[in-house]
């Protein structure tokens, strides 16, 4: 078991959600998923003025409300249910063969410093080979891809169903509507940790940070 950012543990006897995890714990797969149109707007003309990568300021939008949702960050570790924070990124990073890397982005509250880690971080896994799983058995993460050539409306996901729970994201196309620019964005859970109304949650908080970029 990784303790790196390890909170606390759920006492899942007297949890008021016991008989929801159990139920959904004890299926082939719990997990589900949904796509969002998020309003990235903001964020784009953001990223043109200040010549800043787009993706960097979507990504650290998502964990501003990520680490807002307690229960993105509950993992499933050995029979228990454990709380993790703050949590960071494992992003996709795409390299000049086509291959990619995954990199471990941590959040940082500034998006100054968050940035300049990042493009660091990037930098390195780009001038390696392979997929860099080294990280990839932390529990304070949340795991990120980008699609930035197909704008979709369902997505379905590789699936470790011994992974705890992490969620994981996608970004896809951001294209013009009417005046607006707008992003799919697809989330999957295990349903066992977190049910619509935190992943709703999860999103206002994800648009109200894009649109205070």
């Amino acid at each position: 078991m990784n303790n790196t950012g390890l909170l606390n543990k759920i006492d899942v006897t007297t949890w008021k959600r016991r008989e929801h995890f159990e139920h959904f714990s004890a299926l082939d797969d719990p997990s589900w998923g949904l796509v969002i149109d998020v309003n990235c707007t903001v964020a784009a003309h953001a990223a043109r003025s200040r010549k800043s990568s787009f993706f960097l300021l979507c990504l650290h939008a998502a964990l501003k409300a990520t680490n807002a949702t307690p229960e993105l960050g509950y993992r499933l570790v050995d029979d228990e249910v454990c709380c993790y924070g703050p949590l960071h990124a494992s992003a996709t990073i795409m390299r000049a063969d086509e291959t990619f890397g995954c990199c471990f982005i941590e959040y940082i509250a500034d998006f100054k410093e968050f940035a300049a880690n990042a493009r660091e971080q990037i930098e390195l896994v780009k001038a390696r080979s392979g997929m860099c799983l080294e990280n990839d058995l932390r529990h304070d993460q949340v795991f990120f891809s980008s699609l930035p050539w197909l704008k979709f409306s369902a997505l379905t996901f590789a699936r470790n169903l011994k992974d705890g729970g992490i969620p994981k994201f996608i970004f896809g196309k951001a294209s013009e509507q009417g005046n607006e620019k707008l992003m799919p964005v697809a989330l999957q859970v295990h349903h066992g940790l977190a049910d619509g109304l935190h992943v709703a949650r999860f999103f206002e908080r994800f648009q109200t940070a894009l649109d205070n970029c």
